[in-house]
């Protein structure tokens, strides 16, 4: 566990069952930084693809160009904006890597981010990873996957029972080294003392439905660590048939399963 100024933070990374490499990662910022009360914590997941070792090599630019959203900005711009900034540097450097060898042409990965400022979360989202929150005993969905079955849910195509059992389930419509003008959902909502966070990469989501991470989640009361291990077990159980990443943000001085309504929120994409 991890203490950031208000925050709690868990980390799990696992290669599942099936796979031969893990080409998963994730981002916490620094507790060596001075200025996380001014700026903000900054975590992130990131789920690579690609032939050899790309994804793993893309996914981990993509965290690592995270840190990005720390320099000065040089100019006053929304965090938001800031943010989406940070996600599109990781894109440039993705594609510039690409055109150095062979091995890593192709080379692509998903990102989403959160940043907690004070009583302000903000996400950066490409792709199919995805943030929950977990307010008054309750778990919801933020953000919205950039996949094919996923967009056909949205249409009213598939249900989402067929979604997650079908065959082109892990067709990705939106990720980092494919498009210079990549485009970056950015949500905006209001976060409270009890929040807690949960971002993902889809070999958890993608094995276990909502309530079942949910009953995971209420049944740890509150810690952390416990929620962590929990779900990444849980996806092992269900097969590991792909990486899982789970990385869970408790923000300080109240009680998740306290009875509060999930907040308000903005959405809207930004290109470069």
């Amino acid at each position: 566990m991890i203490f950031l100024n208000s925050y709690q933070i868990s980390t799990r990374t696992d290669i599942g069952l099936v796979r031969q490499g893990n080409e998963d990662n994730y981002y916490v910022v620094s507790p060596d930084r001075t200025d996380l009360e001014v700026e903000g914590v900054l975590v992130g997941v990131a789920d690579g693809m690609g032939g050899h070792n790309a994804g793993e090599v893309a996914s981990q630019v993509a965290v690592e160009s995270l840190d990005s959203f720390y320099d000065p900005p040089g100019e006053d711009i929304s965090v938001e904006e800031r943010l989406a900034r940070a996600v599109r540097r990781a894109n440039a450097r993705i594609l510039e890597l690409s055109e150095t060898s062979l091995e890593l042409q192709g080379l692509g990965t998903t990102l989403t981010a959160l940043l907690i400022k004070k009583d302000q979360a903000v996400v950066g989202h490409v792709g199919d990873c995805r943030i929950y929150l977990y307010r008054g005993g309750r778990l919801s969905q933020l953000t919205l996957d950039h996949s094919l079955v996923q967009e056909a849910v949205r249409e009213g195509i598939l249900t989402p029972e067929q979604a997650r059992v079908h065959p082109q389930r892990n067709i990705i419509t939106r990720a980092l080294g494919t498009h210079d003008d990549l485009e970056v959902d950015t949500i905006v909502l209001q976060a409270q003392p009890g929040d807690l966070f949960l971002l993902s990469s889809d070999g958890l989501h993608g094995l276990l439905e909502d309530f079942e991470m949910e009953d995971i989640i209420h049944n740890a009361k509150g810690d952390v660590d416990v929620v962590t291990e929990n779900l990444v077990e849980a996806a092992l159980e269900q097969g590991g048939t792909d990486n899982v990443t789970v990385v869970v943000l408790k923000v300080l001085g109240g009680d998740p399963l306290a009875e509060a309504p999930v907040p308000g929120e903005s959405r809207e994409s930004s290109g470069v």
